[in-house]
């Protein structure tokens, strides 16, 4: 079973949400979408035809590419986990990197996320810079689980990283390393945006608009790297928490409700993180929050069929809203969900 040992109680309605589910949020297994039932989106981008959008339309469609990277951070040291790694002096994260690229993109993805598969491998970046967004698998996950939505994404106009965190990843299931994770986070975002010259991404990633998103524990690592006083990024614009909630974080508090807008997904069958915790976090953050609330989803089937098809419709109007200023973009999704028959959309559209 997980170390849980790094989790304490919250106070007033978070607290009572969380209640006995704090380590049900850091061990279970469905954590992660690996075992989702969906498709390949069959995008199929070719990266050889000369259709390429104009960058002036930053939205697409384009064709996409990929990139793995593996990234050392000296600075911070991965503890030891006792008959699987010896602790070492560093963090090593792999992460997923998919952008928009040269070329004509293929046909829009039948299904949201899916396997992935259309993204070409190191294709020639399209030209223009592209927003970036961060997001965080849960507990036992890996970045690749993402791909497929990733790829929806890039299609869109994004630069999405999908890093996987060395501990609390498929294989290892250390869920008490999410202590580190906001610092992850932040390491990803310090790399993107200090490409050497020589890189094929740079001058292509926009760090001056950047949006985080998790899934499960990977919302718990996004709330600390966006939210707690112990982890703060300032860079980050925008956060995505999808099934997860808020756990301490040594030496920091949510206390300060920085004004950062939040998309918040979560479905009311979650058997691992209550509904309960997703209904308190949209009244904790005294901040602009759009709340998806998906009738008898469960906690990875918010990614699944018409779930995971609202689920990608609202990350794309957040993401434009908040990244592109487009200021229209949010204003129809409460008539999708409302015409979907199976979610409540709540919005919270100022502080406080």
């Amino acid at each position: 079973m997980a170390d849980c040992r790094a989790v304490v109680d919250l106070s007033g309605a978070v607290r009572r949400a969380l209640a006995g589910t704090a380590c049900a949020l850091l061990v279970a297994g469905a954590c992660s979408s690996g075992d989702d039932d969906t498709s390949d989106d069959g995008q199929g981008g070719s990266g050889e035809a000369a259709a390429t959008p104009d960058p002036a339309d930053a939205t697409g469609p384009f064709a996409t590419g990929r990139r793995t990277l593996t990234l050392v951070d000296p600075s911070r040291p991965t503890d030891e986990v006792p008959g699987v790694s010896p602790a070492r002096p560093d963090r090593t994260i792999e992460v997923e990197v998919v952008y928009p690229a040269e070329g004509e993109p293929g046909p829009e993805p039948a299904v949201p996320g899916g396997l992935g598969g259309a993204a070409v491998e190191d294709a020639p970046p399209a030209e223009g810079e592209y927003p970036l967004v961060v997001f965080a698998h849960g507990f036992s996950g890996l970045g690749r689980f993402f791909l497929g939505y990733a790829e929806g994404w890039a299609r869109a106009g994004y630069v999405v990283a999908l890093p996987t965190f060395p501990l609390s990843r498929d294989g290892v299931n250390i869920a008490a390393d999410v202590r580190n994770q906001p610092g992850d986070v932040s390491f990803v975002i310090d790399e993107l945006s200090a490409l050497g010259d020589d890189d094929p991404l740079a001058g292509h990633v926009d760090v001056e608009n950047i949006a985080v998103g998790g899934h499960s524990l990977g919302g718990v690592t996004v709330l600390g790297a966006a939210y707690n006083s112990c982890c703060v990024d300032e860079r980050i614009d925008a956060t995505i928490q999808v099934s997860g909630g808020p756990l301490p974080l040594e030496g920091g508090t949510y206390d300060g409700d920085p004004e950062r807008p939040m998309l918040l997904v979560h479905g009311t069958a979650d058997e691992t993180v209550p509904i309960a915790v997703g209904d308190a976090v949209f009244d904790m953050f005294a901040i602009p929050i759009w709340y998806l609330r998906i009738e008898g989803a469960t906690h990875s089937g918010v990614f699944g069929g018409e779930a995971g098809e609202l689920f990608d419709e609202a990350t794309l109007a957040f993401l434009a809203a908040e990244l592109r200023d487009d200021d229209d973009a949010l204003e129809a999704m409460a008539a999708s969900v409302e015409a979907s028959g199976i979610a409540e959309w709540r919005a919270r559209t100022a502080a406080g």
